[in-house]
């Protein structure tokens, strides 16, 4: 009685410290949801802010960001980018209760899987990599921003990400990969054809996809449609970019998106979602800044954090955290 007793207890015991530390490694995919390190669900409600370009200014955005309820940092990044300062810019991320979400922006709408995976292979060179599992408890990869064009299919861009997902897998990344739509970010069709494949092709079963809201999503029951399928298919999903309706679609993009209705689609069926961008974007883009020389507020920026569904009532930070 006393050996089977003891026997017993040894056994909780094992399996209450591999459950724990199973929860320690980082983020998971539990259906259509992301899962913290500690188990909790995790909605984003992030901004995308361009360190690769304005390394200074983005990084010293990042209290204001912070004090503004942001709960996820995009970080624009590429390849030339030094791994000591993304080190700095993820451990600040960190310390401001944000949660770092690495993207890389050098194959931006190319149409071949030799440029993700040359892209890919940033994330397993040994520092980067050392990087990226200091961190594991805290960061998400987005392995490519919007890779592939409108001219990639459905099937070249599952089985591309197969073999990117090998390449980073192999290297010992466990955490949650976060993997765009094509059609530079806007064609949701192929998630919602082939993210399940995907994802069961994970050995981690850990992939989040992201879809980009521009000239595509001109349609305001599109969006709630589109959304909906992914949702009722169970898919783990964010819409990683978006904007709005500028100049009644007279602007670069062609986009008249109804961003309250990305928004309020988002909050209702537990979405995350991350506007472009910050501050920093070229005078053709400029309508996208969500601040004022990196500080006060645009139009678009109160939009989507003073807004009903916007980021300053909707954000909570990650459990890990301990708020």
């Amino acid at each position: 009685m006393i050996r089977k007793l003891s026997f017993s207890i040894v056994f909780i015991l094992y399996f209450m410290s591999f459950e724990t530390n199973t929860l320690g490694q980082g983020f998971k995919i539990n259906g259509r949801k992301l899962l913290d390190a500690n188990g909790n669900e995790f909605i984003i409600r992030g901004v995308n802010n361009a360190h690769i370009w304005f390394n200074y200014r983005a990084y010293h955005a990042l209290d204001r960001l912070a004090n503004r309820n942001v709960n996820t940092i995009r970080i624009i990044w590429m390849t030339e980018g030094k791994p000591k300062e993304l080190d700095k810019i993820i451990g600040r991320c960190i310390e401001l209760n944000m949660i770092p979400m690495i993207e890389l922006h050098d194959a931006t709408g190319n149409p071949t899987s030799e440029k993700l995976l040359e892209t890919a292979t940033y994330y397993t060179q040994p520092e980067v990599l050392a990087i990226i599992k200091k961190y594991e408890k805290y960061i998400l990869v987005n392995f490519a921003n919007e890779w592939g064009d409108h001219t990639v299919t459905s099937e070249y861009w599952r089985d591309s990400y197969f073999k990117a997902i090998d390449l980073l897998r192999k290297a010992g990344i466990k955490t949650t990969l976060v993997i765009d739509a094509p059609g530079w970010g806007q064609n949701l069709q192929p998630i919602l054809e082939f993210g399940k494949d995907v994802l069961e092709y994970d050995q981690e079963k850990n992939i989040l996809f992201s879809v980009h809201m521009y000239g595509s999503w001109n349609d305001s029951n599109k969006i709630d449609q589109e959304l909906q399928k992914a949702y009722d298919l169970s898919l783990p999903l964010i819409v990683g970019e978006f904007g709005y309706n500028y100049n009644d679609g007279g602007n670069n993009l062609k986009c008249k998106a109804d961003h309250t209705a990305i928004l309020r689609k988002c909050q209702e069926l537990s979405y995350g979602y991350m506007p472009w961008s910050w501050a920093g974007n070229n005078k053709e883009n400029r309508w996208l800044d969500l601040s004022y020389n990196w500080r006060k507020l645009s139009w678009w920026g109160k939009e989507v954090f003073e807004g009903e569904n916007g980021i300053q009532k909707t954000s909570k930070p990650a459990s890990i955290f301990g708020k």
